[in-house]
């Protein structure tokens, strides 16, 4: 499967607050978003696979959450793959 790049999301929170970071993922078919490591001094969780539906195997929002304890700029790559693929 190629890769697809998509453009940056640029997100903001004060030092210490919570970030929810929302991403469209297709649970039905494999398709979820891989999180990468936590920056050093941050932690990243997934809280949720919210139905974007009410239909069985269909679109959701894959939902994690970044709190970092010092102020500064982040990169996060998600990758957006099946689990047991490369």
């Amino acid at each position: 499967m190629p890769i697809t790049e998509h453009p940056p999301m640029t997100l903001q929170a004060s030092a210490g607050q919570a970030l929810t970071i929302e991403l469209q993922a297709m649970p039905g078919a494999g398709m979820l978003w891989q999180a990468p490591a936590a920056p050093t001094g941050c932690t990243l969780a997934e809280d949720a696979l919210v139905p974007a539906s009410d239909g069985v195997g269909g679109a959701a929002r894959q939902r994690f959450v970044l709190t970092c304890a010092q102020a500064g700029e982040r990169r996060l790559r998600f990758d957006y793959k099946r689990p047991w693929e490369p």
